[in-house]
């Protein structure tokens, strides 16, 4: 008796105990395709291929009274990226550009690009411009372009970048910098 009272406490003690069962009500089966870029990537703020995938873009000099107040916007600038060239046409149905949201450049408050200069333009961000729809895109967000149909093999993605104020503007210098990838939507 002695020994099934032992037993039946060590059991209390061990937490044993039946829980409820459990079964699957389904199964999602996942698939994709990861592929190798052969299009190359050029850019820049001409009407034909520019030197590479990096590329810089020199916004024009506006007067900070162009941007007194918050929402301000001048001097808007047209850039493009090329996916595929004449010598390696690319044979995607669509392209499209990812402007990276973890990119350090990008205000998460705003979705616009921070001016890094030494000595900056106080209260100045860097707005990128869709030039399809010709609609501000919130880089925060991790969305993509307006999808481009390459041409002879050319895909060209068309955009902007601007001054945005985000208060009354001081003078000084404004650089930024946001990372992108090309999708094949």
């Amino acid at each position: 008796m002695k020994s099934k009272r032992l037993a039946a406490a060590f059991l209390a003690f061990m937490g044993i105990t039946v829980g409820p069962a459990m079964a699957a009500d389904g199964t999602i089966t996942l698939s994709g395709d990861i592929v190798g870029s052969t299009c190359p990537i050029t850019g820049g703020t001409g009407s034909g291929p520019g030197t590479g995938a990096s590329f810089p873009v020199a916004l024009e000099k506006v007067q900070a009274s162009a941007l007194k107040a918050a929402g301000d916007t001048a001097g808007s600038k047209p850039f493009f990226i090329y996916v595929g060239g004449t010598a390696s046409p690319c044979a995607a149905s669509t392209v499209a550009v990812l402007f990276e949201s973890t990119s350090p450049g990008v205000n998460p408050l705003t979705g616009n690009l921070l001016n890094t200069a030494a000595s900056g333009a106080a209260n100045v961000e860097v707005q990128i411009i869709d030039g399809v729809v010709n609609r501000p895109i919130d880089l925060r967000l991790g969305t993509t372009s307006t999808p481009a149909i390459p041409d002879d093999g050319i895909a060209t993605l068309s955009f902007a970048a601007r001054y945005i104020a985000t208060g009354a503007a001081g003078n000084g210098p404004v650089q930024a910098a946001v990372q992108y990838s090309v999708t094949f939507p």
